[in-house]
């Protein structure tokens, strides 16, 4: 019982300390905290929810369904309350360190459930106190809000896998409508939490098939008004966001290099709905062209290439606290020695630790799909930590092993 306290206290005080330091990074930047792009689209389209209720993201004139509805939503309550001005402002960013803070607690409960105390306090620790995650926090972009989501829905994932009822499934139904609601990018995720039940659970197809349904039907239910919705804007059913044309067609730009020489012109549409079918078929038609061109060269950029730009730094644009960019790499580069220890499991005990590998595995293949960079893989730091932490306590325990030998 001591012990469980004295871990607790140690959790408590990391969560603590990270909302510290995210409170005065949010009272000494204020406004500062902006990559001047998405984020001020979503605090438009918020602010614009709230004077008008119309949905809106790049222009006011017409309706969108280029992003997900929740975290405009998430915003447009907040400024309700709090108004449209700094404190407005403010408030949402307090709100999220709050948020942020979930993540962490969430980290340290999923660490324990898959390895133990020791690696859920270092995962933590590193969660805690990596410095893009108490800047992001700042940020008004879906990065904090769907984090957490992801991390609460793993962890009651893995929690409910051990306790397969249909309520607990409902549940996770919910969470999982409301992650999609905030990213289309996880909309598959039952394929991947199915195959964990079946594999490594052994879960019988029958039972499997009933669970499934009961999340489905949860799902439907949340997102249907987003669908009429879309439906009533666009005559068509439109199930997440019309917005993969632009990231798929950079994408194929090896690189991301467009020269006079290599960029393709194309047709906008009417509206912004319109704009992304056509460069979703242009995409695709340059994709085949340049598949023609140089097959091997192509797949190494649609592979390693994009995979190299989606780990290889962290999503740290701007410098806040006079925290050189260097020195963020150097702890990112630490964490990326998750790695190591996924390839580790793989090869203890793949089966049990599926579901949170192979969650890793489908951003990075999503992403090479589309387009790959630090930002998107940001959400995926934590789960790395946690492998992270998984790897350098092995290693620690195995010196300790030595020097005893040695000692002896």
């Amino acid at each position: 019982m001591k012990d469980r306290k004295r871990t607790y206290f140690i959790l408590v005080s990391f969560m603590l300390l990270s909302f510290v330091i995210k409170l005065i990074l949010i009272f000494k930047y204020g406004n500062q905290l902006t990559l001047s792009s998405d984020d001020l689209n979503y605090l438009k389209s918020a602010v614009y929810l709230v004077k008008k209720n119309i949905f809106v993201f790049h222009n006011y004139n017409e309706p969108t369904v280029f992003v997900m509805p929740l975290y405009p939503l998430f915003l447009s309550v907040i400024i309700k309350i709090f108004g449209y001005g700094m404190a407005g402002i403010q408030a949402i960013r307090v709100i999220q360190a709050v948020i942020s803070c979930v993540t962490i607690l969430m980290v340290f409960l999923i660490a324990q459930k898959l390895f133990d105390k020791k690696v859920a306090l270092f995962s933590s620790f590193l969660v805690s106190f990596y410095f893009p995650s108490i800047v992001t926090s700042g940020y008004l972009l879906t990065e904090t809000l769907f984090t957490a989501l992801l991390y609460i829905l793993l962890y009651l994932s893995l929690k409910f896998s051990d306790e397969p009822s249909y309520g607990n499934f409902a549940v996770l139904g919910v969470i999982w409508a409301g992650a999609v609601l905030c990213r289309p990018t996880i909309a598959p995720y039952p394929a991947l939490l199915f195959l964990y039940l079946l594999i490594h659970k052994r879960m019988k197809t029958g039972k499997l098939i009933k669970l499934g349904t009961v999340m489905s039907l949860v799902f439907i239910i949340i997102m249907s008004p987003w669908w009429v919705r879309n439906y009533m804007e666009y005559g068509e059913f439109i199930p997440l966001a019309a917005s993969s044309g632009n990231p798929m067609l950079q994408g194929t730009y090896v690189n991301y290099l467009q020269t006079p020489e290599n960029v393709v012109y194309y047709k906008l549409g009417e509206n912004a709905f319109e704009t992304n079918k056509i460069e979703v078929e242009t995409a695709k038609k340059r994709i085949k062209e340049e598949f023609r061109k140089d097959f091997w060269g192509y797949l190494k950029w649609f592979t390693i290439g994009k995979t190299k730009f989606f780990w290889q730094s962290p999503f740290y644009w701007r410098e806040y606290f006079n925290i050189d960019r260097s020195l963020v790499e150097i702890t990112h580069f630490f964490l990326l020695a998750g790695f190591a220890g996924i390839i580790l499991l793989v090869f203890k005990d793949f089966t049990k630790y599926m579901l949170p590998i192979s969650l890793i595995l489908y951003f990075n293949v999503i992403h090479c799909i589309y387009m790959a960079f630090d930002r998107y893989a940001f959400p995926l730091i934590p789960l790395l930590s946690i492998f992270c932490g998984y790897f350098a306590i092995s290693v620690i325990h195995s010196m300790k092993l030595k020097l005893r030998r040695y000692a002896a």
